[in-house]
């Protein structure tokens, strides 16, 4: 599994404008129940649940917020990248402005752990970190995620 699998050019968003963690929860849920069909306050209480017990805050910048979500029928990624950092209570205290959302199906354990890997992978590198940070369009972006020219 890597990036190219996961993410259509649609879900992109670059310069994405929120104020607080619980306003981009609650902007993500809304841009996934668009995509999925799923119910926003399904998502977002699925979401919630997770920080909860942790954020997914990960460090340099990056945070995957992600959860398991009934009914889901395929895995679903988002990429947002923020006009401006915020706080996202990471795990290194920095600011977030790279955010993967990754929703995976409940009855899918193995695929949404292989979904959460494949966005670490990428993430450890701090030249593929400044790329994304660097990319001028969402289709740039895109292009990147999948290793295309654009």
């Amino acid at each position: 599994m890597d990036l190219a699998d996961m993410i259509e050019p649609q879900d992109v968003l670059v310069d994405y404008t929120v104020a607080s963690k619980p306003d981009l929860l609650r902007d993500l849920a809304g841009l996934a129940s668009g995509r999925t069909g799923i119910d926003a306050t399904v998502i977002l209480g699925v979401l919630m649940n997770r920080e909860r017990l942790g954020s997914t805050g990960i460090g340099s910048g990056i945070a995957i917020p992600h959860a398991n979500v009934a009914d889901l029928a395929a895995p679903f990624t988002l990429l947002v990248r923020l006009r401006q950092p915020i706080d996202f209570e990471a795990i290194d205290d920095r600011p977030v402005d790279i955010v993967f959302l990754a929703l995976s199906p409940a009855h899918k354990g193995a695929s949404h752990l292989n979904l959460l890997a494949c966005i670490a992978r990428n993430a450890r590198s701090a030249i593929w970190l400044n790329a994304v940070r660097q990319a001028r369009s969402p289709a740039a972006l895109h292009a990147l995620l999948t290793g295309t020219t654009g």
